[in-house]
């Protein structure tokens, strides 16, 4: 593999996924204000807690799709194209079986839950959304064979379609007139025909793999047994995940009322957009690292993974800024004057991301190294502290104190990571520790100044002020030395679809450049 080969890949995978989580923020902010205002907090309390039944439904269904994230990169290194085709049809099979069998389960739960949490909708809500989980086998094993064969553009163009068709479909849903149930039939039909597409173009992709690769007449390696012990610390760890992250729901459906849940559910649904678009750069580096330890390229293994980490501590904390700085206009624009109550909610969950998308690259780094267990004990580490932050918190600050509780799961996830982080790839931990510092370094005052300002100045008035500071941000990046001008030549060479986009590009990348420069001139001199 050439040099620059492994960076370009990182970067062409991140440019589509880019595409495609920027795609799907675009319609999802769409999707949200029009579901808001069509349902107001209420119903969209009732709808999310549906969802979040829905979401710790699919744990259950295992999670043999991430044995293929991390294999197929493998197999394709070596060739073994008839092993990857015999893995992806034990995954699909597995997770079939089980999300069939999940499915009758939370069927047969379903007047309990809506007796539970005193909700007659979920009678009619859960047995529809249900296909979610008989379907995610199709979904999952499809979308992680085109991951790990790097086939970023398909992913990109499956998730835009239907992510646009989910938004003009609440759009036309809310034009008729029509209610909960039409909109969760109109979006579970959505995600049937996306899980049969997916799996369709992966198994075509692997059938066209398979004619031009070498005969593996007698590779017949067992599977099961590799793909447990892989697989079972992630499903672990992913179950924490998604116990952290509905269980908020879960437990203020409880507690309190439908209304201040929708607050929360929004809340928590305007982060997440965003940080699934930010989280497309850490998504960029498995596949490309997992060829690295193949190949036991140690040096270059490092030299990317450190280049990787320090662009999404950056970004991470850029984009908590942002969300923190304008919560208030985010609000209004997405729920309108109905969410304002869910402000102070954002403000708090807006600080998750400058640390959990700040682990997505160890996460990353310690899939590929075959260390899934580090993966498992970070997972229940977070889930531990929102546990923690729940049973402290909520009784005092309600709705509130559930923000702050996944805050602190967060955090508390992150520093053992970066502790992990010690041990698994030691050369250069020290600088990429100062990278975090230094990014910090960047954000606490940026957030201080925002308090300052709301303070003493009503919202309205004071956006030109919040505004003002990224400016000196800016300037604050290249001082600190978290973006430098080799990042700025990679970005040069990214390659792109249109002569604008590339004249657009190369403007900025050469006005940034003479920043660098001169912060780099003045460190040497």
């Amino acid at each position: 593999m050439k040099p620059g080969e492994i960076a370009q890949n990182v970067s062409r995978g991140a440019l589509f996924l880019a595409i495609e989580k920027g795609a799907a923020v675009l319609s999802t902010i769409v999707y949200i204000a029009l579901l808001a205002r069509w349902l107001g907090p209420t119903k969209y309390g009732v709808f999310s807690l549906a969802f979040a039944i829905v979401g710790l439904a699919t744990a259950l269904s295992g999670n043999a799709e991430v044995f293929l994230e991390r294999y197929t990169a493998e197999y394709q290194a070596h060739g073994r194209m008839r092993t990857l085709a015999r893995a992806h049809r034990f995954a699909l099979g597995l997770k079939t079986a089980l999300g069939l069998l999940v499915t009758a389960l939370l069927l047969v739960f379903t007047p309990q839950f809506a007796a539970h949490y005193r909700m007659p909708e979920l009678n009619i809500l859960l047995p529809v959304l249900a296909s979610f989980v008989a379907t995610e086998g199709l979904a999952t094993t499809g979308r992680a064979v085109l991951y790990g064969m790097q086939r970023f553009e398909w992913m990109s163009a499956v998730s835009l379609v239907f992510n646009v068709g989910k938004t003009l479909l609440v759009a036309a849903l809310w034009a008729s007139r029509a209610g909960l149930v039409e909109l969760a039939i109109g979006l579970a039909t959505l995600n049937v025909l996306q899980a049969l597409l997916t799996s369709f173009a992966a198994t075509r992709l692997i059938a066209r793999a398979q004619r031009d690769a070498a005969d593996e007449s007698g590779d017949a390696a067992p599977l099961l047994r590799p793909m447990l012990r892989y697989c079972l610390p992630l499903l672990g760890a992913r179950a924490a995940f998604l116990s952290g992250q509905n269980l908020g729901k879960l437990i203020l459906a409880r507690v309190l009322d439908a209304t201040t849940l929708g607050y929360y559910s929004f809340a928590f649904q305007t982060v997440e957009r965003f940080v699934e678009l930010v989280h497309t750069l850490p998504a960029s580096l498995l596949p490309s690292l997992t060829q690295l330890v193949t190949r036991r390229e140690q040096d270059r293994l490092r030299h990317i993974f450190d280049q990787a980490f320090r662009l999404i501590q950056l970004t991470a904390c850029v984009l908590s800024f942002l969300l923190f700085a304008f919560a208030h206009e985010l609000t209004l624009w997405l729920g309108s004057p109905l969410f304002e109550p869910a402000v102070p909610i954002l403000r708090v969950l807006a600080l998750v991301p400058m640390v959990r998308t700040a682990q997505q690259p160890l996460t990353m780094l310690f899939q590929a190294l075959r260390r899934p267990g580090h993966v498992l004990a970070l997972a229940v580490l977070k889930l531990a502290g929102e546990i923690c932050g729940y049973l402290l918190l909520l009784p005092l600050m309600g709705a509130l104190g559930a923000a702050v509780a996944n805050l602190i799961g967060a955090v508390v996830a992150y520093a053992g990571a970066l502790v992990l982080m010690r041990r698994a790839l030691p050369e250069g931990s020290s600088r990429r520790l100062g990278d975090v510092a230094r990014a910090f370094v960047l954000l606490l005052p940026a957030l201080a100044w925002v308090l300052l300002l709301d303070r003493w100045i009503p919202a309205h008035l004071g956006l030109p002020l919040r505004l003002a500071a990224l400016l000196p941000g800016l300037v604050a990046v290249f001082a600190l030395g978290l973006v430098t001008r080799h990042d700025l030549e990679k970005l040069a060479l990214l390659p792109l679809p249109t002569a604008w986009q590339r004249r657009s590009r190369d403007a900025i990348v050469g006005r940034l450049d003479r920043l660098a420069q001169a912060f780099e001139t003045r460190g040497t001199a």
